[in-house]
């Protein structure tokens, strides 16, 4: 049975870039569940607020970025209010 739950995460860009903003994918396990440009500019964060339904059971989140501009970096990982790592079990 799939119970609902509420993954944070910050999203950082490092470095400068022009006109192409660096742009990453958030995944749950295999599960694409957005892309997304980082508009904000460097030094500034933002926290994907990500909920969804899972097993229990172990999983992943992942943050890959798509093109070469900038660097994305991610931290402060936390699984229904908790402080997870990327790889985390739910009940």
């Amino acid at each position: 049975m799939t119970t609902e739950h509420k993954i944070t995460v910050e999203v950082r860009a490092k470095l400068d870039w022009t006109n192409t903003p660096p742009r990453y994918r958030v995944f749950v396990d295999d599960n694409l569940l957005t892309e997304r440009d980082f508009i904000w500019g460097p030094d500034i964060y933002i926290r994907e607020n990500i909920l969804v339904n899972l097993e229990p059971g172990e999983h992943q989140l992942r943050i890959d970025q798509v093109n070469t501009a900038g660097t994305i970096s991610t931290d402060h990982v936390t699984v229904d209010g908790a402080e997870s790592a990327f790889n985390f079990t739910t009940l």
